[in-house]
């Protein structure tokens, strides 16, 4: 749990309001989609990027893979670098990355730091100074246009800002003379409130909105590749690396100079485990689907061309393009009974036909719930969300995308069973607009986010000056320890933050805690301000009694006009109820008229009071008395704390002015109001 800063100006101070808030995941999906699950003609399982599904039994929705069957297969992972070309066409093929060197054993040395430039941070006039501490015009405007912004509650002026910001500051200064900046519990929690509002200037965001919009632009396009993959890890020797490169480069030079058939070259060739069925074919491709080089090479790659040879961590790779065509999407709910492998179809099918007799889109989604054994999409009454063509099994897909909108398909069988399709809707790629935050989330979890880190790597090198030999995490620290110097906005966050984690604290101690413990404080207000506490209507306060009997009722009376207030209940189960029979019920409180119904009857003696009273406490009686206005402080305990509370912050003020100085520069003032 998190303590959420609020900053709101309101009566005489910025106040801090601590409160808490759960931590939340945003749902990382660009839309929901179902888990992929290829075809036959391509036996590999992958995760569509965007899927965080509930796992489930069946073709639309199954355990979310992050691996595949074999390697090297690609899959999402990291990249090594950005695909090479082998060979030109008709030239001899030439290794995509130089075969591995034994390493040359260097002496280690120290890294030479070299002066670096600081990023110059233009000076704002200051506008006052609290305790010898200036404060510039530039934070007073920081937070007084935050606070005044169109809409807000309790507009002011900047003269009526300016008393309010200097309590505030004042506030702040008497937290930093009681040490609390200086804590451990108090770095902590600003460390960790900073950590939150960096990483969006530690990243290079024109390079991040290139990564998207690319992103966008291939995802309004399916591509169906064939590939060739010769297997060797990141971790192979020299040797096996050489091997690789020269069996992906004869492959190359096969199907270009040569002009051999891709599906007989990979079938003789590939690492594949799949290959021999499917001839290297890998189906239809869609963005986030695949590890990124993969998925880079088939959209910068011309239709009907070959790529030229990329890495990944599985191997080297080339694809064949084959065709395109405009992404489209189906929403459809469905109704599923499922077949096990060693199970009889019949009766499965004469309950789907059974089902199917009955079914509307009226209907659809409740039937569904009752019917469906998809257990992931029959809590959603059969909704399987958006999905594109690739992401379901082939039956099922292509009754899915044959249908019309508003369409309920017949029984269609797949390896799984028995299904129902009710196609909802369908669309092509929608704005990037209403995708860009979903696709940077898929970005961020993707390894094309690399080029963007990378970017900002090299630009922050630049800017800085920094030297080589610093490292790129290094580089990354540097930026980060500078971002207020750069990022006004940023510096201004954080001092809001410092402050407001000051004033939550000083307040606490100051004020709102000791306004809370000081019970002799409290009464000593009340009394003193005793007419400001009234009532329109009079009120009882007193003590409901329920019990058995006449005899329980007797004796829990007695108590209650003998015994202290505090020690009544303990009396009551000590003395009337015992362990296992409860014989008296009391219940203490403080009631307007037409809130309680016993209080009515037997406190204000309503006339036209309506009360039953239970099976179980037959008798009633009400102990107490009607009061015209508060009697004592408790009586409105919470708005007398709340005005005592306003008391000692006001008194606090006054000591807090007397103690340190504020000196307002007249002439920064009179600029900045203009």
């Amino acid at each position: 749990m998190k303590r959420t800063l609020i900053f709101s100006l309101a009566a005489s101070a910025l106040v801090l309001v601590g409160c808490n808030k759960a931590n939340q995941q945003e749902k990382a999906t660009v839309e929901e989609q179902p888990v992929v699950v290829e075809t036959e003609e391509n036996e590999v399982v992958a995760q569509e990027a965007n899927q965080e599904e509930e796992v489930v039994e069946t073709v639309v929705a199954v355990e979310p893979a992050e691996t595949v069957q074999a390697q090297p297969t690609p899959v999402k992972t990291q990249p090594k670098r950005k695909p090479q070309p082998v060979v030109e066409p008709e030239q001899e093929p030439q290794p995509v990355v130089e075969p591995k060197q034994e390493p040359k054993q260097e002496p280690k040395q120290e890294p030479k730091k070299e002066p670096v430039q600081k990023a110059e941070v233009k000076q704002s006039p200051v506008l006052m100074t609290i305790n010898g501490k200036a404060v510039t015009a530039e934070e007073f405007l920081y937070i007084y246009e935050k606070n005044n912004q169109a809409g807000a509650l309790d507009p002011k002026t900047m003269d009526e800002y300016l008393d309010m910001f200097i309590n505030f500051k004042l506030k702040v200064a008497e937290a930093e003379a009681q040490g609390i900046d200086t804590t451990e519990s108090f770095k902590k929690e600003l460390k960790g409130y900073r950590a939150q509002a960096t990483p969006k200037y530690l990243q290079d965001e024109s390079a991040m909105d290139s990564l998207i919009e690319m992103s966008w632009r291939h995802m309004a396009k399916d591509r169906r590749a064939a590939h060739i993959a010769i297997q060797c890890s990141h971790n192979a020797s020299a040797e096996e690396e050489t091997e690789a490169l020269a069996k992906i480069n004869e492959a190359y030079q096969r199907v270009t100079a040569g002009k051999e058939a891709f599906e007989v070259v990979a079938r003789e060739l590939s690492s594949d485990p799949s290959v021999q069925e499917t001839g290297g074919e890998l189906g239809w491709i869609t963005p986030f689907r695949y590890v990124y080089p993969l998925e880079e090479a088939v959209y910068n790659t011309e239709i009907g061309q070959i790529s030229p040879v990329f890495r990944t961590q599985y191997g080297f790779h080339i694809v064949l393009v084959e065709e395109e065509r405009d992404h489209v999407e189906v929403k459809a709910s469905h109704i599923m009974k499922m077949v096990p492998a060693d199970s009889l179809d019949a009766p499965k099918r004469a309950l789907i036909d059974s089902i199917a007799a009955i079914l509307t889109p009226a209907n659809f989604a409740e039937v569904a719930a009752e019917e469906s054994e998809d257990r992931g999409s029959s809590m959603r009454g059969g909704s399987l969300g958006w999905f594109g063509k690739g992401m379901m099994v082939k039956p099922f897909e292509d009754a899915a995308f044959a249908l019309q909108v508003g369409q309920i398909s017949a029984p269609i069988r797949s390896q799984y069973g028995w299904h129902i399709i009710y196609k909802e809707d369908e669309r092509g790629i929608q704005p990037l607009d209403s995708m860009r935050s979903g696709i940077h989330r898929q970005v961020m979890r993707d390894e094309r986010a690399q080029e963007a880190d990378k970017s900002f790597i090299r630009k922050t090198r630049a800017e800085y000056n920094l030297p080589a030999e610093m490292s790129d995490a290094e580089v990354k620290a540097y930026a980060d320890e500078h971002l207020e110097e750069k990022y006004p906005e940023l510096r201004h966050l954080v001092q809001e933050y410092h402050d407001g984690i000051l004033l939550f604290e000083v307040s606490l101690h100051e004020v709102w805690d000791k306004a809370a413990k000081d019970t002799a404080g409290l009464e000593a207000f009340f009394a003193a301000n005793k007419k400001n506490y009234t009532w329109e209507q009079p009120r009882w306060k007193g003590y409901v009694i329920q019990a058995k009997d006449k005899n329980s009722m007797k004796a829990a009376k007695a108590i209650v006009k003998s015994a202290t207030p505090d020690s009544i209940q303990s009396y009551i189960n000590s003395r009337v109820n015992s362990d296992s029979i409860k014989y008296v019920k009391v219940q203490h409180g403080l009631w307007e008229q037409n809130k309680n119904a016993a209080v009515d009857k037997f406190g204000f003696k309503l006339k036209n009071a309506e009360f039953t009273p239970s099976e179980e406490f037959p008798i009633v009686e009400c102990v107490g008395q009607k009061l015209k206005a508060p009697a004592v402080w408790t009586d409105e305990k919470g708005k007398v704390t709340t005005d005592y509370q306003d008391y000692l912050e006001a008194e606090w003020i006054k000591q807090l002015r007397a103690k340190y100085p504020v000196v307002l520069n007249k002439d920064v003032w009179a600029e900045i109001k203009k």
